[in-house]
């Protein structure tokens, strides 16, 4: 009788420590997440052909890091975009022929582009936790009309709502 009283207390401490337990929340990499601006770059004679940007650099206005969605100087026809989460504008610099001369400055064409736009906070999971969509309000290239050569001559916003999906939601055409 002993015996089976102390097997039971043994098998309701195992349950209590089991139960105790926290599960594992973890997030999977296929869950949706905070979504990239992506942008596709056009020739700006044939608005339908996609056209590489040669040695393309993009730096985040107020940073001194590229931004790290892509190889850096390297000639593309897309780009995806981190915007700031807890902001309406997000700013880059946008680099064409990027290289740096003897005393390492920049001497590529640089472009400013703002992007303005609201954002939703939406809850994906305990493990993932919240994830944050944006409405594009306004894209405006050269927004101060400071840059008297720029490279981007024009562009459209092609898909307002930047949620995840693979479409392109600005095009700029060069």
């Amino acid at each position: 009788m002993k015996q089976a009283v102390f097997l039971f207390s043994i098998l309701l401490l195992i349950g209590a420590v089991i139960s105790a337990c926290e599960k594992d929340d973890i997030c999977p990499p296929e869950s949706a997440t905070t979504p990239y601006l992506k942008i596709g770059f056009f020739d700006v004679q044939d608005q339908d052909t996609p056209k590489e940007v040669p040695r393309l650099r993009v730096v985040g206005q107020g940073q001194n890091i590229t931004v790290g969605t892509f190889s850096d100087r390297t000639s593309r026809t897309e780009i995806e975009l981190p915007l700031k989460n807890y902001e309406s504008s997000t700013s880059f610099f946008l680099v064409r022929d990027s290289a740096d001369d003897s005393e390492g400055v920049e001497t590529g064409n640089v472009d400013l582009l703002e992007i303005n736009y609201q954002t939703s906070e939406y809850f994906v999971s305990r493990g993932c936790g919240y994830a944050v969509n944006y409405t594009l309000n306004q894209v405006n290239p050269n927004p101060d009309g400071s840059d008297p050569t720029p490279w981007i001559v024009a562009l459209d916003v092609v898909e307002s709502a930047v949620e995840p999906q693979d479409t392109l939601h600005v095009k700029i055409y060069h």
